[in-house]
């Protein structure tokens, strides 16, 4: 997994000897992994002998498409309030202490955002990271005070635990999380949490430019985006429910 985390946006493709030399590997192993990783299609090597991601991943991404709760139920829920919602919606998983958009949709086709899908994001960046991040378990929050203070303290989410938890806190009692330029310095972001069986499983975030914005319209749009993540939540949890009675049954 270390030699996949190499394919970046900005480092897409990689040689035995730039592998062997950022992981700090033997040649010999650096070849092994990436000859296993090609065998099982999740790299590909060009004839120069440099390496590329695999079309497996677009097999896997395929899949995931069709089987992850959250876009078997999210993208339907969200096209039902496009007109609403105007602007843009994202809807976000995260994994280890990075958030990613899986699924958006733009009504405005002006809005600008960083948040377009697969592009991963840390947990304190962000309206739908900074809800994903209130309603993670307290000890995953102390481990990440504990290796990301600086960056804490950076986002304006305090210098030491008993401010972020405060911060955090009144984050999830709201219910949502809604700030201006969180998505884009010139949009307004209103992120909610979207919750499984076990806790947090990502967050649905409807954006719109200020230009675009009137102040009586925020509540309306807190209002939607918090019943619609609860829409998907319920979606997600009934999906988790079935799956259980089967593996009972």
């Amino acid at each position: 997994m270390g030699v996949m985390d190499l394919f970046t946006e900005a480092e897409p493709s990689w040689t035995i000897e730039g592998i062997s030399q950022r992981l700090d590997l033997a040649r010999t192993t650096a070849y092994r992994y990436a000859r296993t990783l090609t065998d099982a299609g999740l790299l590909a090597s060009l004839n120069s002998g440099v390496y590329v991601l695999g079309p497996r991943i677009i097999q896997l991404d395929r899949q995931i498409r069709l089987s992850d709760p959250m876009l078997r139920t999210g993208p339907p829920l969200m096209e039902a309030i496009r007109k609403q919602a105007a602007g843009i919606q994202v809807l976000c998983s995260y994994y280890g202490d990075h958030v990613l958009c899986i699924h958006d949709v733009r009504v405005d086709k002006d809005i600008l955002s960083g948040f377009d899908r697969g592009r991963p994001f840390p947990l304190f960046r962000g309206a739908p990271s900074r809800v994903i991040l209130a309603h993670l378990p307290q000890r995953q929050l102390k481990d990440l005070m504990l290796h990301h203070a600086a960056d804490i303290a950076a986002a304006g989410f305090g210098s030491n635990w008993q401010e972020f938890n405060q911060k955090l806190k009144s984050i999830r009692q709201a219910g949502y999380y809604a700030a201006p330029g969180d998505i884009h310095p010139d949009a307004y972001g209103i992120a909610a949490p979207i919750m499984h069986t076990k806790g947090v499983a990502g967050s649905l975030t409807i954006g719109r430019r200020l230009v675009n914005l009137k102040e009586r319209e925020i509540p309306q749009l807190i209002e939607l985006a918090v019943a619609t993540a609860a829409k998907i939540s319920m979606a997600i949890q009934a999906i988790q429910a079935g799956a259980d009675d089967e593996a009972a049954a």
